[in-house]
């Protein structure tokens, strides 16, 4: 009997406010049976001061011509299909940003089954460590730059990966 094919979107929303909720970046990989098929990645402009910029490096002036939510969630929204299985490393975070961001617009969210892989890794290996720690721990190299949303969100799909094999 053939195995079912296995998609998951791995996901990473970056903010620049918490009150009110600002999403400043995003990025997200589709993942069919391990590899990435298709990503997307996006600044997002804010009309509000840009915080967390020791975390994620982005200044007033990097979101100053990078589109709005509206335009960033057309091209988002074909990756995020109904029904997703979607994997972040702090699901929770995510996917309580991404439902705000969607309810301030006006937009609808589609049904995603968020995995919280932070979880998972806490789970399995017994231990509460960063994302970037999980990786050295398992030897898997950090794809990318840290804490830019597509990186995180791969990376997050390899930590995942691992951990299902």
């Amino acid at each position: 009997s053939s195995q079912a094919v296995h998609t998951f979107v791995a996901f990473d929303v970056e903010i620049a406010a918490r009150c009110p909720l600002r999403v400043c970046a995003v990025g997200a990989g589709y993942f069919v049976d391990g590899a990435e098929l298709t990503s997307f990645e996006s600044l997002v402009r804010v009309d509000s001061p840009v915080h967390y910029q020791s975390i994620h490096g982005l200044s007033a002036e990097d979101l100053a011509s990078a589109p709005r939510w509206p335009d960033v969630w057309a091209k988002l929204r074909p990756i995020l299909t109904n029904g997703a299985d979607v994997v972040a490393f702090r699901a929770a975070f995510d996917r309580g940003t991404l439902l705000a961001t969607l309810a301030q617009h006006g937009l609808r969210a589609p049904r995603l089954n968020f995995v919280c892989v932070a979880h998972l890794a806490e789970q399995r290996l017994g231990k509460r460590l960063r994302l970037h720690e999980y990786l050295d721990e398992l030897c898997i190299p950090f794809p990318g730059t840290p804490h830019t949303p597509l990186a995180d969100a791969r990376a997050a799909a390899a930590l995942y990966l691992a951990l299902l094999r």
